[in-house]
This record gives C-alpha cells, sequence and structure tokens, in this order.
C-alpha cells in the first residue's frame, strides 16, 4: 500500500510526457504482434506504451519463422509495435504518438509508419490536417477471419512536422507527430500499430486518453521514474557489440 501511495504521489507532482500519461515500458519488444498487443486499461485516463526497438533477441534468426495465430508465419522478431484500446460506441478516442529528441530520432533519420486498425473507424476526414490514408488490406498480420479498417499515417511525407515539447521533469525534450481526438462509431478493440523499416535502435511512444488520474489498485508494469527517464534520454542497456553483429545501428 505504502508503494502504490509513494507511486501516486511520484505520478502527482510529476508528469510524464506531454500528457501526465502514466508510462508502461516494453523493454524487450514483446508487444510486436496482434495477438500480443498491450492492453490499455481504458479509454479515459492517460497512458503511455514506451517502446524501445531493441537488437534482436539471441534465438533470433533472419529465416526464422513460426505458425502464428493467423494460420500463416512471421518472423520471431518484429521491429513492429502492438497497442489496443476498447473504445465504446460514441465515445471519442484520444492518441498521440511521439518520439524522445535525441539525435538517433532527428528528421529524416528515423520516420516509422503508424496504423490505426478497427472495425469502426472514423474517416479520414475526421482527423483534420494532416489526413491519414484509408488502406482496404494494410500488409499487417491480422485475423484472417476479421475485417478490418486501417488507417495509414505516413510519417515519412513531410507533411508530418512535429511539434517540440519539453518535459522539464524528464529533462528531456520530445517530439509529438500525432495528435488526434476522433469519434468512434461502434463498440470494440482500436489497435495502434508503429511499424518501423530501418534497423534503428530507437525508442517511441503510444499514448491514449486524456484525463489525469490512477483509480486502479494495480500498478503492474508502471515504469519507474528512473527508467523513464533513461527511456527519454536513450540511455538503454543492451546495445553493444552482439547489435553491432546483427547489422543495426547504434545511437549517434
Amino acid at each position: 500500500m505504502l508503494q502504490r501511495i509513494l507511486l501516486l504521489t511520484a505520478f502527482a507532482i510529476s508528469p510524464l510526457l506531454t500528457s501526465a500519461h502514466t508510462p508502461y515500458l516494453d523493454e524487450y519488444n514483446v508487444h510486436n504482434s496482434y495477438g500480443s498487443a498491450f492492453e490499455f486499461s481504458d479509454n479515459i485516463y492517460s497512458r503511455a506504451l514506451l517502446t524501445t526497438t531493441r537488437c534482436p533477441p539471441r534465438f533470433y534468426q533472419d529465416n526464422g519463422t513460426y505458425p502464428s495465430y493467423t494460420s500463416g508465419y512471421r518472423k520471431r522478431w518484429s521491429a513492429e509495435s502492438w497497442s489496443k484500446v476498447y473504445v465504446h460506441s460514441g465515445e471519442s478516442l484520444h492518441f498521440e504518438f511521439g518520439v524522445p529528441h535525441i539525435p538517433a530520432l532527428e528528421y529524416p533519420e528515423f520516420r516509422p509508419t503508424v496504423y490505426l486498425v478497427g472495425k469502426c473507424l472514423p474517416s479520414q476526414h475526421a482527423f483534420g490536417y494532416p489526413k491519414p490514408q484509408e488502406l482496404e488490406h494494410p500488409s499487417l498480420d491480422l485475423p484472417r477471419s476479421y475485417k478490418f479498417k486501417a488507417l495509414r499515417f505516413h510519417l515519412a511525407d513531410p507533411i508530418w512536422q512535429p511539434t517540440k515539447f519539453d518535459e522539464k521533469h524528464l529533462d528531456a525534450t520530445f517530439l509529438v507527430y500525432l495528435n488526434y481526438t476522433v469519434p468512434v462509431e461502434c463498440d470494440g478493440n482500436v489497435y495502434i500499430v508503429v511499424e518501423a523499416y530501418e534497423k534503428r535502435i530507437v525508442e517511441y511512444y503510444v499514448a491514449v486518453g486524456q484525463r489525469e488520474g490512477f483509480p486502479y489498485e494495480s500498478t503492474d508494469g508502471i515504469a519507474s521514474l528512473a527508467a523513464t527517464k533513461a527511456w527519454a534520454s536513450g540511455d538503454e542497456p543492451g546495445v553493444g557489440r552482439y547489435c553491432k553483429r546483427r547489422g543495426f545501428w547504434e545511437r549517434e
């Protein structure tokens, strides 16, 4: 109980990221597929998944595959990051995407593609400018029995210029690329997918919700302030000779 009180006090006096999001750190990129998507607890309270694209684990092989939930095959390691949040009909989805402002993530060095995937997403016109692109057949490993709509935010397009945000409590600056609040037309999960193409070890975050607060008993998975600072500064362990042998670039 004391640990929870101390944790909540820390969040109350030290807002994190751009909207005081409660951070969950995915240090080993385990949420890298539809079946392993990180689940936000709700669409109301502000939460953020902090993802690190690290070098492949020891069991990774370039051509190694295994049966997936879609009866297809996929690599054992993926540069994708998946998260999901359940949104009720008539509610608005608020989500953000951004990166720490460190040299390895400066434009044009790092521009991933971000997708929203779901059954009842709004029209691309609901997003204002710049608008995402609607896709009938996204190139993602999705269950074949479901028909999802996908919206693609192609951040490599120069129209997506980030907004800088200084977070004094973390002593870090962030580049915010996406920041939208849009209506959802039916009950169901909305998936947020980040797809990186380069072999680059980076950090980025996906966030949902706007209301500050922590109404839950469980604090499982919430990153400490020290871990969040290390993530925001690009000071992640496990980046060394092994990654170089795999062809991954270290941060400048």
